[in-house]
């Protein structure tokens, strides 16, 4: 097969018209949610006075319900039509952009109303974001799991792209009320195409019920019992707690400008798409897994570092676009290992512990990073994230069973 024919082999998910009808609706919802996540972090950073904590503490919101409601949270896309669930987490995403647009409109919005609306968006988000990977995955063949994992994550990236650079030119032009207002009209498309919208599913609701009060705890002891997914996990808290997590105060890196925290945030969206179109349709074919998700921290810890050495905006926004790359890249493999590695039965689960330890941990750590940006400025903070993780992939691969692991998607 030449390079030309598996590039294309690498987006055959995209012929598939249920696939197609779900993220068509699916990148409507995602652009309206990055124009009010970019406005919240920019009216969190004005109204605490220029407070990184602030900021900090809102991202950190998102990952309680982690922790608190987790395991039963995460469950529910298994105890109910995953298509119904998501339904109704969009449903409330509707209503919370409709909180904020009209607080905003009437000139009474406190900064304790965004820190709810930032609590109520992280339950969604521990519902919504391992029922929307695993309703992805019912509706392709598991031979095209990892394209299926990577088209989500275009379509994701894409957004990202989009998102922020649009709110940022919107709330720098026309305020935030007019980007809590995008969302209000971007949230509605999603819910009419999950309506209409038929999956196949890969396994009947009844064989799903009867494990799910099982796969927390096998789940936990299957990533204690095989090396592979353990590494996998460590990997990725690696990542997220290190420096992936600055993605989530940018504006306070930024110091709350509006069009430079769109920049970067469009930045790293923009290095995520070129990720997907032209890193991994040939990544993948390498089979040294370790050193794969190792060489790419790595990679996003150089990139912080320079980030915080060259403080001027171009230099920044082209570091945050080339650790985007990486971003991306290292997200669908350790996520399309996870499902492969993982036993039939116990996949969901399994991969409900990899969202805690990116999506969980991440904010948490935030939250620390907000704290350091107070204490130390930006710069210093980007060379201290970046330099930790750099050196915490140093000593991954100083492992021989990591560093010499392989895996393919065929094996």
């Amino acid at each position: 097969m030449s390079w030309w024919q598996e590039w294309l082999a690498f987006f055959r998910p995209l012929q598939i018209k249920n696939l197609q009808v779900f993220w068509s609706g699916q990148v409507c919802a995602l652009i309206g949610m990055w124009l009010q996540v970019t406005a919240m972090g920019i009216l969190v950073y004005e109204l605490s006075g220029g407070s990184g904590s602030a900021v900090g503490f809102l991202a950190a919101l998102n990952a309680i319900p982690f922790f608190l409601g987790g395991t039963f949270l995460s469950g529910l896309g298994d105890k109910f039509p995953r298509r119904k669930v998501l339904m109704a987490v969009q449903a409330c995403q509707w209503g919370i952009a409709i909180f904020l647009f009209l607080l905003t409109r009437l000139g009474c919005l406190e900064l304790w109303h965004i820190y709810v609306a930032g609590l109520m968006m992280g339950i969604n988000q521990t519902i919504g974001f391992p029922a929307q990977q695993v309703f992805v995955g019912d509706l392709v063949p598991r031979s095209q799991l990892q394209e299926a994992v990577g088209m989500y994550s275009l379509v994701f990236n894409t957004c990202r792209a989009i998102g922020p650079a649009l709110a940022g030119f919107i709330i720098a032009r026309y305020g935030a009320v007019s980007s809590f207002g995008g969302n209000v009209i971007a949230a509605l498309p999603l819910i009419g195409c999950l309506m209409f919208l038929k999956s196949r599913l890969c396994e009947s609701d009844e064989g799903q019920r009867s494990r799910s009060s099982r796969r927390k705890a096998s789940g936990l002891r299957a990533v204690w019992r095989n090396k592979a997914l353990l590494f996998i996990m460590v990997s990725a808290l690696i990542q997220n707690v290190c420096a992936q997590s600055l993605y989530q105060i940018i504006p306070a890196l930024m110091q709350g400008h509006p069009q430079n925290t769109g920049t970067i945030l469009g930045s790293v969206g923009a290095g995520a798409v070129t990720s997907i179109l032209f890193v991994l349709p040939f990544v993948k074919k390498f089979p040294q897994l370790g050193c794969k998700l190792s060489g790419g921290t790595m990679w996003m810890g150089i990139c912080f570092i320079v980030a915080g050495l060259l403080p001027f905006i171009e230099i920044q926004a082209s570091c945050f676009f080339l650790a985007g790359i990486a971003t991306s890249a290292l997200f669908v493999t350790s996520s399309a290992a996870v499902q492969l590695l993982a036993p039939v039965d116990r996949r969901t689960s399994i991969l409900g512990i990899l969202s805690i330890v990116t999506i969980g941990v991440q904010p948490l750590a935030a939250m620390v990073w907000g704290m350091v940006v107070d204490v130390c400025g930006a710069s210093v903070t980007m060379i201290l994230a970046g330099g930790s993780e750099f050196l915490f992939s140093i000593l991954m691969l100083c492992i021989p069973f990591w560093r010499k692991y392989h895996f393919s998607p065929k094996s």
